[in-house]
This record gives C-alpha cells, structure tokens and sequence, in this order.
C-alpha cells in the first residue's frame, strides 16, 4: 500500500474521530455527519487524483470544488431548497448566529454552511500538509484545531475520553506514516511503531494522572452512577408542617431577592414530573443554554437546618463555590453533591458564594418569543398517552387568541392566576403533579397548592408544543435588613419553558406567591371574575388573555445604510480573501513544493541504502518534470536509454550510470557489506542540468522549425 493511501485513510478515520465531541456544541447531529462525509469526500478526491498524476494545484482545485459542492448539497438536504437560493446570505447569518447563541446551538442554515465547509477545509489542510508536502507530523495540526473548537468553545472542561479521540487519531496518522513494505528494515518499522506508541501511551497517561491530582483541569465524574432524590417529594409536608424556623439565609445584589432553585424534572408520565437521566461534570460551568447575556449577580448563602443533596442555587448559576465535592448536570445546572456517605446531607450548616446570570425579558418580549432550538425537545414536549383529552381541548381553548408560543405561555399563565381557581394546602387538596391531579384541579375540584398550578401550566404548555420542566427549590423568602430569611414553607415549584432567544424562562403561575415570576418579573393576575357554579364538569372557558402590547412587529435593529453595506460585504470579503491567497498558493506551491523534495531526498538519512534509492527517485522525477518518460526496466538498463538524452555530456552519463548500478545493488543485494556512499547530491546535479540543457535544445529547435513555414507563407 503506497503511502499517501496509508495516510489518506488514517486521515479518513482520524478527522472524523475529533467530530464526535461536537455533539456537546450542536443538537444538529445531521451537520455532523454530513461533514464527517464531506471530509471523505475531500481525501478521496486527492487520493483519485494523484492516482492520474495531476499537478498538486490541480489535485487543490478538484478538492475546493469538492468542498464548495459539499456545502451546498449539505444545506440543500439538511435545510431545503428555498435555502440554497439564500445562500449568499447564509455566512453572514451564520457568524450572527454563532455571536449570538450558545451551546447546544439548533439548526440553523448559515451555521451548517460554516461548519461543513469550515470542517471540509480542515481536511484539505491536512491531506496538503500530510500527502502533498509529505509533513504527515504536521497534520497533527489540523487535528488539534478540530479538537479545539470544543475545548475553548465550550466553558466545561475538556474531558478524558476527548482527548483519547485526539490522540488515537494522532497515533493512527503517526503510524501510518511510519516505514511500510518490503523495502522498510525491520528494525526501522519495529522503532517508528514503538516510537508512537510510547509517546501516545505516554501523553494518555500524563492525561489521566494530571486530570485526577488538578481537579479543575478536566470534569471528573463518580465512579458509579449517582442516585438522586427528588426533592418536591416531600414539598406538600413542607408546605403544611414546616416550621417558621429560618433554614436559609443569603444576601444578594438582585434586586427582590432571588429564587433558589434545587433541581429540574424534565421527564414526564401518568404519575407526574421527575428527575431525568444526566451528564455530570466538575470544574467551570458551561453558559446558559440558549440564554442571551445577562445581569452578574452575586449570591452569598448560610445554610442551617436544611439537609439536601442539592445545593439552593439561583438560575443561571455560572460559578459558585461551596465546601465538599460538588458537580453539576451539564444540561440543566442544577449542582449536586458528587460523594461521600453524607452526601444526603451536604447542605447542612454550610456557607457558600454563587455567581449567576440573571436574564428578566419583559413581557413584551416574551409575547414575540418562538419555541425554536430547546435542548432535549423531545424529552422535554413529550406527553403521556393517557393525558385526558379535555385537559388538552383547554390548553387550545386557553391560547386559542395568543399568536406566538411565548404569549400563549402569558396566556396560561393568567388564565391559572385567575380567580377560576383557588390555593389551599389543605389535607383535602390532592397531592402532585400526575395527570389525574392536574385533570381534577382544571375541571373538579379547582383547588391546589403549587404543584398542581405549575403542573397544569406545564402540561398544557407541553399539548401547545412549547418545551417545558419543572423547578423545584425556594422562593426569596423575606427581607430582613440586608438580607433575606427562607423557611421550609418556602419551599416551592414552578415551571420554566424554553423560549427561542431567552432560553428556559421562569413562570409563576401559583398566585399565592405574588407577581414576581423568578425569571420574567411575572404576569398579573387578570381582574376577578365570577366564580364558575360548582357542579359544572367543564368550565365555560373565557380566558382573560393579556392584550397584546402594541409594539411593531419583531424586526432587527436598523443599521445605517454604511454599516449595512460592510455588514453585507464583510463575509464576502473574507471569503475573496481566503481564495486570492489559495490561489496565489496554487501558482507558486508547485515549485516550492519540489525544492523542499528535492532538498529532503538529497539531505541525507545516514542509511546508505535509503539515500541512494531517494537520489534514484528524484532522477525519476526530473525525468517526469521535463516531460520525457521513464524507460523501463531495471536502473542500470534505464540508465543506458536516458543516456541519449544527455546531449552527450560525458560528466553526467558517467554519474548517471554510477547512481544508477548504486541503485540496483540497494535494490538487490541484501547482504550487510554494503559499502557505496550514500551521497549522491553532485551526481544528481549533473544529470539533472544535462538533461534540462538539452530539454530546452530540444523545445528551442521545435520552435524554430514550426516558425519557418509561417514566415515562407507570410513572403
């Protein structure tokens, strides 16, 4: 196997294999592999192409056509027709989005152009540096900036099994490139394999012992799964016997105090929202997903007599720093105690500080808000069968006026802070979140406590296709001085729905706790009404939707005409940028490409045979630049036939013949008395100017004889 097809299918595994820990940046899986496609699309076309022998800017051109071609298909397939003809916009949407988003990004057309064919020009770089300069150790590079693009993207920590990925992929080109075949000693391929594998064993190692003595280089996780309780399990015997007693205390520079969230349920069944399978890590935490930039608040909290697994945070948290081993779920950030055998206890009596981004939007906003790019959409808009149908035709009837799934969110969460329904915690009031709760709270009995209002919101918003969790963990409590008191009584759930440029947003539908929503500000509760006769089924629904704010319909921020030209223009203009320079690469990389060969072959390894066999090649080579063919058979009989096309320089025929019956005895003669020099630089010099002298005899009296008949024509 000759060695640019070894090392065009190290490649071909290689690069692909540094995708994989993009999942962590996009949900858009199909991006992902439709690029991993496109990066085997580009090396199979270098491998086809030098199989014809093209020039190397021949071989470049057919790649970036390829690359070009890949992009556009991509975005056909994975975002439609009507796209493709928006495709002079899409890089400039697209460098939009990725400033404006975080991670996990959704779909989006102008972001799958960038990827796929930023991806793809990584794999001509590689396969250029690799095949064409013959630098496969240089490859590493491209790697390395594949790998990159989720260590510095992402705020997490690079974990272990990344960095495998990276160096698997490193050791497979490494050894790929290593001496192959028959004319490889044995002893040389024996240490280039020992060589790899010792230096990546070696930096594995190095890995795993740095990860696990410096805790905030990477995110460590516990040996065995973590079982967690749920904590609203027993949030209606906190709410009915708790104490006054204060459990928590905390100062805060968000003004009207903050909520302190414990946990998220996102997953669903008959019996009501619960804990959901997660990904926890340690270290930095990564930023909100989907939520734009934010007020930094400081948080400083005491903990007394409240023992819990889950630390009371505000949302989002963004650091925090609280004695004991604590992680975080990477999808919902909600913190936990990671060890242990107290670990049921870790909150008690503890002290901690959290920094949070507190996103408030208006209601303004939140009325123009999509439900687009959530996270976990099917976990989190999954519905049981057996939700009762009319819970679902109220949902409907509820929003049926609200034009956007961010004012049907406001909608429900009036409708349920109306007067239709009363909060009591009282033993009679049902318990949970299931669904035959949540149907006799809409359509029976019309009392709850908080479960059964946010869970009725939840749901419904869920039949409305709006992704939604719940919340469990504490209201702000009350104002004492300069700080604020929490009791058990406080303890509290609310849920968050995901809406498109805000990320998952609070509500607070429960009207026994006020206006103020933990993330929007909350909604009012429309004006009172009469209450429904009791022993109707189904209530008359007459919701009392908000009025739409009269605000223009949502566009972007007007830009003088100047900015907008260069705003337009400026993508473009990278673009033309990055094509001038490759192209001028193209015009100039042939001759600079076959000096470095020609100075590597005649360099010098120190091993006679090899030496003498890579000036054999580069006079092989010359013969192909001057475009005269290689005779056949051995060296010595090939020798004899070039002789004539010498032009009858003694010199260099004599070199000629010396190089080439050196050749046939590294070829032939294995024994180890081998004593011919292994510096052949001069002998190569000669021939190569005799037979370059008389190629250009030869042209120049070509030309002569073509150029006489025209002239006799002329006269």
């Amino acid at each position: 196997m000759s060695f640019d097809t070894r090392v065009g299918l190290a490649l071909a595994v290689a690069l692909p294999l540094q995708l994989l820990p993009w999942v962590q940046m996009t949900r858009h899986h199909a991006v992902l592999q439709w690029s991993a496609l496109a990066i085997v699309a580009v090396l199979a076309i270098g491998w086809a192409a030098r199989r014809f022998r093209l020039p190397p800017y021949v071989v470049l051109a057919a790649q970036l056509v390829a690359v070009a071609a890949a992009t556009w298909a991509g975005v056909w397939l994975l975002h439609g027709r009507e796209q493709v003809r928006r495709l002079p916009e899409l890089p400039g949407q697209g460098l939009d989005f990725f400033r404006d988003s975080a991670a996990p990004l959704f779909p989006n057309p102008g972001a799958s152009l960038l990827i796929v064919a930023g991806v793809a020009l990584v794999a001509v770089l590689a396969d250029w540096l690799a095949i064409t300069w013959e630098r496969p150790a240089w490859a590493i590079a491209p790697l390395v900036a594949l790998h990159l693009v989720v260590a510095l993207g992402l705020t997490t920590p690079t974990i272990f099994s990344e960095f495998v990925l990276l160096a698997a992929g490193i050791a497979l080109v490494l050894a790929a490139a290593s001496p192959w075949g028959a004319n490889a000693r044995p002893g040389r391929r024996a240490t280039a394999w020992l060589v790899v594998l010792a230096l990546t064993a070696g930096a594995i190692g190095l890995t795993w012992v740095t990860a696990r003595f410096v805790p905030t280089f990477e995110p460590r996780s516990a040996s065995e799964p973590l079982q967690m309780s749920d904590p609203s399990l027993d949030l209606k015997r906190n709410l009915v016997q708790g104490s006054d007693d204060v459990v928590i205390r905390y100062t805060t520079d968000s003004p009207g105090g903050t909520y302190l969230k414990l946990a998220s349920l996102p997953a669903l069944s008959a019996g009501g929202f619960a804990l959901s399978d997660v990904r926890v890590a340690t270290g930095r935490m990564p930023a909100p997903p989907g939520s734009p930039p934010g007020e930094r608040r400081t948080t400083r909290i005491e903990v007394g007599e409240f023992a819990s697994e889950w630390l009371p945070v505000p949302y989002a948290p963004t650091s925090f720093d609280a004695p004991g081993e604590w992680g975080f779920a990477l999808d919902t950030l909600d913190v936990m105690a990671m060890a242990g055998p107290e670990r049921g206890t870790a909150t008690e009596g503890i002290s901690y500080e959290v920094t949070s981004l507190e996103v408030r939007p208006d209601a303004a906003t939140i009325g123009q808000a999509g439900s687009g790019g959530a996270p976990d959409r099917e976990l989190t808009t999954s519905l049981p069968n057996d939700l009762p149908m009319r819970v679902r035709e109220l949902a409907h009837e509820v929003t049926e006026a609200a034009p956007t799934p961010g004012a049907k969110a406001q909608a429900l969460e009036a409708f349920l802070r109306s007067d239709r329904f009363t909060y009591s915690t009282a033993p009679s009031t049902g318990t949970g979140d299931g669904l035959a709760t949540i149907d006799d709270f809409l359509f029976d009995s019309r009392t709850g406590y908080c479960e059964q209002y946010a869970g009725a919101m939840a749901i419904m918003a869920r039949e409305l296709g709006i992704p939604t969790r719940m919340a469990v963990g504490f209201v702000p409590g009350v104002q004492e001085g300069d700080a604020w008191a929490v009791t058990a009584r406080d303890l509290h759930t609310w849920p968050e729905l995901w809406l498109e440029g805000l990320g998952w947003v609070a509500f607070e539908p429960t009207p026994s706790r006020g206006d103020g929503a933990p993330g929007t500000g909350g909604a009012e509760a429309p004006p009172e009404s009469a209450a429904p006769e009791p022993g109707v089924e189904e209530p008359t629904i007459d919701p009392t939707v908000p009025e739409e704010p009269e605000v223009p319909e949502p566009t972007a921020t007007p830009v003088p005409p100047a900015q907008e030209v260069v705003t337009t223009l400026l993508p473009w203009l990278v673009v033309a940028l990055v094509v001038g320079l490759l192209g001028l690469s193209a015009l100039l990389s042939p001759r600079v490409l076959r000096a470095r060969r020609r100075t590597q072959r005649l360099a010098g390894t120190g091993d006679a045979r090899v030496d003498t066999l890579s000036a054999w090649e580069e006079v092989r080579e010359v013969v192909g630049d001057l475009r005269l063919s290689w005779p056949d058979g051995s060296p010595r009989f090939a020798a004899e036939r070039l002789v004539p096309s010498l032009g009858g320089d003694e010199r260099a025929a004599e070199a000629l013949r010396g190089l080439a019956a050196a050749s046939e005895r590294a070829l032939f003669d294995r024994s180890e008395n081998y004593d011919l020099p292994g510096t052949w630089a001069d002998e190569v010099a000669a021939v190569t100017a005799a037979l370059t002298a008389q190629a250009r005899a030869q042209a120049q009296s070509h030309q002569r004889r073509n150029a006489r008949p025209r002239r006799a024509a002329r006269s």
